[in-house]
């Protein structure tokens, strides 16, 4: 059984052989461009004779020092590398370079990208059913949530999802979502009228019935918008938190565990149709292994226990609610399930049966670990996500 790989990259990189890579990328994707005006848009799932492997392009937002970077696509990139050989290979392009964070469904579309992040908390207007993913206090840890939402996807989300013209790769999900903040959040009294960064989507919905001003934005912009007094808090999991370093403006960590958020990765159509039935077969069950890597490896795990100490060791005060005071958020949020129920019920989508099948198999699987998990993605790939 294939493990959830470490990270291959050293932590402590220095700064000029990251700048190295990136000029590395930045001069490999200027040669890339010169040759898509010669001949044909970066292959595109196409060989340039059969000798040569089909190249699946990668594309992010985020710099190559994220751990969604280094705990995520690099692992996997060395994993389709050792199942597959030279069949099929993967090329990274970080930074920003090709598009921003809410674009991914655009370059998709568009043969920008083959693979990339695709998130409905930054489109939310285009989702109904699949913002359910989001719903408060519904998961026990993020390999659970990833299991959970890609099991339920075929079902449930699939048709929603697709009518992007794009493909599901995978989903990540992300650390359980607390806040931090420039004053200390120990009460919902203390929540009321602040303005707080949060996700698109139910997300934003849940922080604004517990009193704050919900600010939309992606989260590789929270460090300026926090640090200029925009927001006076930001609602992100922790290994976010660490990574986007937050630990330099806010005073206080309130651990809530409000909800985690379910991230989209897509593939493009086109880009995955060319390819031939055995590749498809083999790259559709790595897939899934990848559902599993961010979400044990960064998102949960030793690297969100470091995520952890680094926030504290900065001086951020560590603030646990009281039972009864998180019984009382608990309470606060009951409505919105409902209400989130009947608004899709409303509109004629099954909002109920997407609740309790999230609810019963969340529940199902509340207390599988993450090896557990892992074999369970490995021997038996969930089946319907992308059909072929």
């Amino acid at each position: 059984m294939p493990a959830v790989y470490e990270d291959p990259m050293s932590e402590g990189q220095s700064i000029e052989d990251q700048a190295g890579d990136r000029d590395w990328t930045r001069r490999k994707l200027l040669m890339s461009a010169a040759g898509v005006a010669i001949a044909a848009p970066f292959l595109r799932g196409r060989r340039a004779s059969t000798e040569a492997p089909y190249i699946i392009r990668y594309t992010s937002h985020v710099p190559r020092s994220h751990g969604l970077y280094t705990e995520g696509f690099v692992p996997f990139q060395k994993l389709v590398e050792e199942e597959m050989g030279d069949r099929l290979r993967l090329e990274g392009y970080m930074d920003k370079l090709l598009h921003g964070p809410l674009d991914g469904f655009k370059a998709s579309v568009t043969g920008i990208s083959d693979y990339t992040h695709a998130y409905a908390g930054y489109q939310p207007g285009s989702f109904q059913l699949l913002h359910a993913l989001q719903l408060p206090f519904l998961f026990t840890s993020p390999p659970v949530a990833s299991l959970v939402a890609e099991e339920l996807y075929p079902k449930h989300f699939k048709a929603e999802y697709e009518r992007m013209g794009v493909y599901l790769a995978h989903y990540d999900t992300t650390s359980a979502y607390s806040i931090i903040s420039r004053r200390p959040v120990r009460t919902l009294e203390d929540m009321q009228g602040i303005k707080m960064r949060v996700t698109g989507g139910l997300t934003a919905q849940i922080f604004a019935e517990l009193g704050v001003v919900p600010v939309v934005m992606a989260a590789g912009e929270t460090y300026t918008a926090f640090q200029r007094g925009i927001l006076d808090a930001v609602a992100l999991g922790a290994s976010d938190m660490a990574t986007y370093r937050l630990y330099e403006i806010g005073n206080a960590f309130t651990r809530v565990d409000v909800n985690m958020l379910a991230l989209q990765y897509c593939l493009n159509r086109q880009t995955f149709d060319a390819l031939p039935p055995d590749i498809k077969y083999d790259f559709y069950r790595l897939l899934r292994i990848r559902s599993q890597m961010c979400s044990q490896n960064y998102y949960a795990g030793p690297r969100a226990d470091r995520a952890m100490e680094t926030i504290l060791d900065a001086g951020v005060e560590l603030i646990e609610l009281s039972e009864e005071e998180n019984q009382r958020w608990r309470q606060r949020l009951v409505p919105l399930k409902e209400r989130f129920i009947a608004e899709n019920e409303a509109l004629g989508l099954p909002a109920r049966e997407v609740v309790d099948d999230l609810e019963q198999v969340a529940a199902q699987y509340a207390n599988m670990t993450n090896a557990e998990i892992l074999q369970r993605v490995t021997d038996h790939p969930v089946e319907g996500i992308i059909d072929f």
